[in-house]
């Protein structure tokens, strides 16, 4: 029995080997945009609670089983013509994105990209 399991493990592994980059880059923005999000609310003074974690976890669960989905409906029922996997991480990766970028200018306490142009001496942060 136990060797049926690490059997069907392994098929598994080797199934969903495409989208193992774009699985783990997706959680990887997750994380970030928790991490992001604590040090923000540590800064604005709120408290930080389990159902506020609880949230982070659930969004990983159910962003990975997004992207799973979308790479089953893309190799077996759309043979490879529409990359929806690509689609559905490109889209969560955008989220979460703005979501850190959020989170990052609450904790500067400025807006963000502001702050990189004006670093780098761009003209048009000034003009803002």
């Amino acid at each position: 029995m136990k060797e049926h399991i690490y059997k069907g493990i392994l098929v598994m592994f080797s199934v969903f080997a495409p989208i193992q980059s774009v699985l783990f880059a997706c959680g990887a923005l997750i994380v970030a945009d928790m991490v992001t999000g604590i040090i923000a609310a540590k800064k604005r003074g709120e408290k930080i609670t389990s159902a506020q974690m609880r949230r982070s976890v659930s969004k990983l669960i159910v962003y990975q089983i997004a992207i799973i989905s979308g790479f089953i409906l893309e190799k077996y029922m759309l043979q490879d013509l529409v990359p929806v996997s690509k689609i559905v991480a490109g889209v969560i990766g955008m989220v979460e994105f703005t979501s850190i970028l959020e989170n990052g200018s609450a904790i500067a306490g400025k807006d963000l990209l502001v702050l990189v142009l004006e670093k780098l001496g761009s003209k048009n942060a000034e003009k803002k």
